[in-house]
């Protein structure tokens, strides 16, 4: 009792040193994004947002930013170019401005090109490593940590949960965590867990499994390119827009759980095989509770740690995907021996009940 409590207590703190020792590493001295210029027939035209256009340019005087860096990154990979000559590829690159101005010149331009330029997506900044020495003329802006600080948080409210949820009922907690059991044909006492789906500690399950993976697709979702309609939906500003955005996504998430719950049911009444409902249902849960679970806290760690990669939070949401690919081959196996029915009536259930919801999550995600 005392250990855990112990635990938390550390966690706090930790986190909160963490979000300190970031806040004051570095601090935004200038943004180009309002300097952006594109290349148009002959001359070179205010960029406003609009343009399709591949390649930016602006313009950088050494001289004003002495011992900053440059800073540029995006979610999508880019290639960085001063004066025409290529300085580096990548999503995330920092610069020093004085080696830059003795390498080029003092005051030279720079070039970022990719695939297409959006300007929610990429930042081209002077952070400076002094902010005691800012001006008066031009003062520094803190570097904004408000959504790490909302990762922080809202890892700490999910483990803070978990925690009482294994208090209230540890057998039950036992079952939903076992690894074992999610590749297991045969189980022990399957019918005593699966006939009390609906009860109050399985629903703080769903509620809990909803908020956990409400909070895995706000991290992904706020590294994805504008090109992702539904990430553009959940990208918070500021920390109490993170968290209405959070609670918004962790009950559309639910009411999926629901909606899937009812669908399943439905179905095997509807096919002939009640029995059958409560173990696709209680597994498909499992299977996102220690799938997701393990790659959440994996994800979250990252983050915190200032990590930014875009091709790892892309890598995420694929493996999302391919763990329903997965999940829909194991069911398969896992009903087979409960369904006596021929397998065109397995394979008809499987498409309504899992196969068109994917190829529907796939379209709402991934577009």
């Amino acid at each position: 009792m005392m250990s855990v409590k112990k635990l938390v207590l550390f966690s706090c703190l930790a986190c909160l040193l963490t979000v300190q020792a970031a806040a004051q590493q570095y601090a935004i001295r200038k943004d180009f994004a309002s300097e952006w210029t594109y290349f148009e027939e002959g001359k070179y035209e205010a960029f406003t947002g609009n343009e399709k256009v591949s390649t930016v340019y602006f313009r950088v005087d050494a001289g004003k930013f002495q011992h900053d860096l440059l800073a540029v990154s995006s979610p999508q990979p880019f290639n960085l170019f001063i004066d025409g000559k290529l300085a580096g590829t990548g999503t995330r690159l920092h610069l020093d401005i004085d080696s830059l101005a003795g390498i080029f010149s003092p005051s030279f331009t720079v070039a970022v090109r990719q695939k297409r330029i959006w300007q929610e997506d990429l930042s081209t900044q002077v952070l400076t490593r002094a902010p005691q020495k800012a001006s008066t003329e031009e003062q520094l802006v803190p570097r904004n940590t408000s959504f790490r600080d909302f990762a922080i948080i809202g890892l700490l409210v999910l483990v803070m949960l978990v925690i009482t949820i294994i208090r209230l009922n540890p057998k039950l907690a036992s079952d939903y965590f076992s690894v074992i059991k999610i590749f297991s044909m045969r189980e022990m006492d399957d019918s005593q867990v699966y006939t009390r789906i609906t009860s109050s500690t399985n629903i703080l399950f769903y509620i809990f499994c909803s908020m956990m993976l409400g909070y895995y697709l706000m991290i992904i979702f706020h590294f994805l390119p504008t090109e992702y309609t539904t990430a553009l939906l959940f990208k918070a500003e500021n920390f109490p827009m993170a968290m209405l955005q959070w609670l918004e996504l962790s009950l559309i998430v639910l009411g999926i759980f629901f909606v899937k719950m009812t669908l399943v049911y439905g179905l095997t009444s509807l096919f002939g095989v009640p029995e059958a409902a409560g173990t696709h249902f209680f597994n498909w849960v499992r299977v996102l509770l220690v799938v997701f679970g393990t790659v959440t806290i994996i994800m979250s760690g990252y983050f915190i740690m200032h990590g930014q990669h875009a091709g790892f939070f892309y890598g995420l949401l694929q493996f999302f995907g391919w763990t329903l690919v997965v999940w829909m081959v194991l069911i398969i196996f896992k009903l087979s021996s409960k369904m006596s029915h021929s397998l065109f009536h397995l394979f008809s259930y499987i498409c309504a009940t899992e196969l068109i919801p994917f190829l529907i999550t796939l379209k709402v995600l991934y577009n």
